[in-house]
């Protein structure tokens, strides 16, 4: 017992930790990451990008942390309820952490916060902001636990681009002390600015952090980089490759990790390799749920399909209307000849005059009737070519639609968009309901 009193202040009360899967691989360069649960332990102001309800359940088993080795056990459950409506539109966070420091203490951290949702915009520029309030309590092994203290963090989010974002954030900028039994100490204040961009499945995000002196440590500080990459399959889902490395004053790790993606449901895994001290290695896994979406990607390939399944349609009938066509072209030219051969034969007397105006008025017909039926076809061609365009951006637009409904990402929404754009600019189609919807869905990001 005494041994745990005198080791307990060598750490901290509540330092910084490694909360899931993603943020292990990356190397916790997770201050400018959006649209993920764990992104408000970095940073409250990401909380605003999430589009979808959804929840995470975690379990790290970690040796190594941005305050120095450690034997920990960190269990985590956290949520995110989007709220879109005129006053308030934004994102509440919702969580509890369990951080079990084996023969030392249990620290439990309860969450509640909320991240706003484009609160200033001008054209691709955004600003967002976000708070978060913690209650803490830590129990040591020894005996005696801390009643439950207030922290608080807060944090922005500014997007100057569609793909590039910067984010700062206070954590426990109140400083909320902890007091166990003869445990005397406070949650470590630290400051957090990151970077990312995030391109077509790309996400690439660099970190720096600074914190206060705590638990008879100096202050620290670390610099981190994380990169992820998502492949998108037509039937198995998506799948994810990440990779991080943490250099700071107290530990340097290189992390990866992988994720799967299908039907709502993520499972994602990280391993922290360490550069310094033990070599022990650190284990994470996390299932996320993400309600009233299915799966975007499959749902967006199912549409492509069915798209060019329409145009192989469209094609087919619109080449079998030009072999009539030149089919009913090849008629009229032989009934020209005969008419001719016909002429010619008057003029000779070869034939009867009767039975010649007979066999005339015979061709004249059936001539006449191949002009008109001639006619026809090259107008239903005709009215067939000019209604291409516009029934094909009505399928488009219809897909769109669909894709809208079923929950698809914005990011899917703004690239069909941008590509309906393109593709039926000058079309003669109009498209001013897709250049609104254009503007209003660049204007919420």
């Amino acid at each position: 017992m005494v041994m745990t009193l005198l080791a307990a202040p060598s750490r901290a009360a509540f330092e910084p930790a490694v909360y899931s899967p993603r943020a292990a691989a990356m190397g916790a360069a997770m201050t400018a990451v959006t649209a993920d649960p764990v992104s408000q332990l970095y940073n409250p102001g990401t909380l605003g990008m999430i589009d979808n309800n959804e929840a995470t359940i975690g379990y790290l088993r970690q040796f190594h942390a941005p305050a120095g080795e450690v034997d920990q056990n960190v269990y985590s459950v956290l949520g995110a309820i989007p709220v879109r409506q005129e006053i308030i539109n934004g994102t509440i966070g919702v969580g509890t952490i369990y951080n079990r420091q084996n023969g030392l203490a249990l620290e439990r951290t309860i969450l509640m916060g909320y991240g706003t949702r484009a609160l200033w915009s001008h054209g691709d520029r955004r600003l967002d902001a976000g708070a978060s309030l913690k209650l803490l309590k830590k129990t040591l092994d020894a005996g005696g636990g801390a009643p439950l203290r207030a922290g608080l963090d807060v944090g922005l989010l500014y997007r100057w681009t569609e793909s590039r974002a910067l984010g700062f954030s206070l954590l426990n900028f109140n400083g909320p002390p902890v007091a166990a039994g003869g445990y005397r100490d406070r949650a470590p204040a630290e400051v957090r600015l990151g970077v990312s961009e995030n391109v077509r499945g790309f996400t690439l995000s660099l970190d720096a952090a600074r914190r206060e002196p705590s638990g008879h440590h100096p202050g620290s500080g670390e610099l981190a980089g994380g990169f992820e990459r998502w492949w998108a399959t037509p039937r198995a889902g998506s799948y994810a490759a990440r990779t991080g490395l943490s250099l700071g004053d107290r530990e340097k790790a290189w992390s990866w990790g992988f994720g799967w993606r299908v039907l709502g449901a993520q499972l994602d895994y990280a391993m922290t390799v360490p550069m310094t001290g033990s070599t022990r290695l650190g284990h994470a896994v996390a299932l996320v749920f993400r309600f009233g979406q299915s799966n975007p990607e499959a749902e967006y390939e199912r549409v492509l399909a069915t798209e060019i399944r329409y145009r192989k349609d469209l094609v087919e009938a619109l080449e079998a209307g030009e072999v009539k066509q030149w089919k009913f072209a090849e008629e009229l030219s032989r009934l020209r000849e005969e008419m001719e051969a016909l002429r010619q034969k008057l003029s000779v007397k070869t034939i009867s005059e009767v039975d010649t105006r007979k066999r005339m008025k015979d061709l004249e017909e059936r001539h006449r009737r191949a002009v008109e039926t001639f006619e026809r076809i090259k107008r239903e061609a005709q009215q067939i070519k000019a209604k291409t365009q516009q029934q094909l951006f009505e399928e488009d637009w219809g897909a769109y639609q669909r894709l809208k409904l079923s929950g698809a990402p914005e990011t899917v929404l703004v690239d069909q968009l941008k590509r309906l754009l393109r593709q039926y600019k000058d079309a003669g189609v109009d498209l001013s309901g897709a250049n609104q919807e254009l503007v209003r869905l660049l204007r919420a990001r």
